[in-house]
């Protein structure tokens, strides 16, 4: 199979996390037979356009290493079997240019990466609130909330592999990490639709540090369901507790996460005390640290998105 990705023109949103996600993903499945045009720079450590530090999490996780560049860039001298267009609609970019469709006949996807709140043309009522509705068909989207067209499929964030750790209960010594959102401990928050209060480390591998020497990783719906939080919890060996997961609409990423859900302060520390006893993890708590790791191998790498996008595709 051979992709061209239409990766994001705009020099100011180069860290679209859906983006870099699926592309890191199908480029390191596919190798040279997924061409990203234009050259996603900030992927091969080229941030002269981009400063690393002024990307959406500072480019933590999903940019720690460079992907491996392509040896063939001449697209128009090129065939391929789809055409996948990023996350540039979001900015106001085209997602269908007639030039670039023909390459593959025609057979183009789109990737819609937008959160469930702010603008965007197709808004619906889901359970009494507005919030931004399927945009494409043919698309792979991550708040998927409608369920009405089968061209429609559900996709979300992932984490390179690499960043994956051993879990080393030795270390843990605290009950949770310094950067837990606000709503995930039912204090005020003011960045529900993304924000950057909560990013209080500079350095990547502090910030893992201080995720794994945590028992417990704590998360929350904000501007929608997905989050590199919830993955990164994980890859650094804490146990993922995820208020009102039960909440979630199905296909909203991330999808069939085995996890505790809590929706009260009285539920969080009931389980926090019931999970973790004695500074030691009951049998609970690691037989979820387990399926969650599994979960993640399975569904939550970039490969593991990836590798579902092209299974869709060849179907």
């Amino acid at each position: 199979m051979k992709i061209l990705f239409i990766a994001t023109k705009a020099a100011d949103k180069q860290g679209d996390l859906l983006e870099v996600s699926l592309l890191h993903g199908l480029r390191t499945v596919l190798g040279d037979d997924c061409v990203d045009y234009p050259r996603k720079k900030v992927m091969y450590h080229d941030f002269s356009d981009t400063p690393k530090d002024t990307l959406h999490g500072r480019g933590f996780s999903l940019l720690t290493t460079p992907i491996q560049d392509i040896k063939n860039r001449d697209i128009f001298n090129q065939k391929f079997d789809y055409v996948i267009y990023g996350d540039g609609h979001m900015y106001g970019e085209d997602p269908n240019i007639e030039c670039i469709d023909e390459l593959s006949d025609g057979n183009v996807w789109i990737i819609d990466g937008h959160d469930l709140y702010g603008d965007a043309p197709h808004k619906i009522i889901h359970e009494g609130e507005e919030i931004i509705g399927t945009q494409f068909t043919n698309c792979f989207k991550r708040e998927l909330v409608e369920t009405n067209d089968d061209s429609v499929y559900p996709t979300g964030f992932g984490i390179p592999e690499d960043r994956i750790r051993e879990v080393d209960f030795s270390i843990k010594d605290q009950l949770y990490q310094k950067t837990a959102p606000a709503h995930s401990l039912f204090n005020y928050a003011n960045d529900m639709g993304g924000g950057f209060s909560h990013h209080k480390f500079t350095v990547e591998e502090e910030y893992y540090n201080d995720l794994s020497r945590s028992w417990f990783g704590l998360t929350c719906k904000k501007g929608g369901w997905d989050c590199l939080r919830h993955y990164e919890i994980i890859a650094a060996g804490s146990l993922l507790l995820f208020r009102d997961y039960d909440k979630k609409p199905p296909l909203c990423s991330p999808q069939e996460l085995p996890c505790f859900s809590y929706s009260t302060k009285k539920e969080l520390h009931n389980l926090m005390s019931s999970l973790v006893v004695e500074g030691k993890p009951t049998t609970e708590y690691l037989d979820m640290v387990d399926k969650q790791r599994e979960w993640l191998y399975n569904n939550g790498t970039t490969i593991a998105r990836a590798k579902k996008i092209i299974k869709v595709l060849n179907k």
